[in-house]
């Protein structure tokens, strides 16, 4: 009994107080994927600068995202394809579209969901 009560404190001090409730595999891989160098396409370069949307919150809604496993192509093909959406710290709703290439994440489309898409990009 008390070996299992100092591994209940150890556990705790290892995981701390996050948010393992949530916890699921898609939001696993978008924390693999935001830690992967990130390159962004010419389409989504272009969206990014049209609704105002930085680098930095596709990162933040890659650590909080939730993907869309129905239009998403994961785990099945050579170089999976995620959709996902997630909240940047400025309430920002982004939907985001990456390919995963080995050790480099791939953005190939960022819609902002509030703003109508009124972009012109290739």
């Amino acid at each position: 009994m008390f070996g299992f009560i100092i591994g209940l404190i150890g556990v705790y001090f290892f995981f701390g107080n996050r948010n393992y409730k949530m916890l699921t595999p898609g939001m696993l891989k978008l924390d693999q994927l935001a830690g992967q160098t990130i390159q962004y396409s010419d389409t989504a370069s272009c969206e990014m600068k049209c609704q105002s949307v930085g680098p930095e919150e596709v990162r933040e809604a890659m650590l909080v995202g939730k993907v869309n496993s129905k239009e998403s192509q994961d785990f099945n093909v050579h170089h999976p394809l995620f959709n996902f959406n997630g909240t940047t710290e400025k309430g920002k709703q982004l939907n985001v579209i990456c390919m995963q290439f080995d050790s480099i994440t791939r953005v190939i489309y960022v819609h902002d969901l509030a703003k109508k898409d009124t972009c012109k990009c290739p």
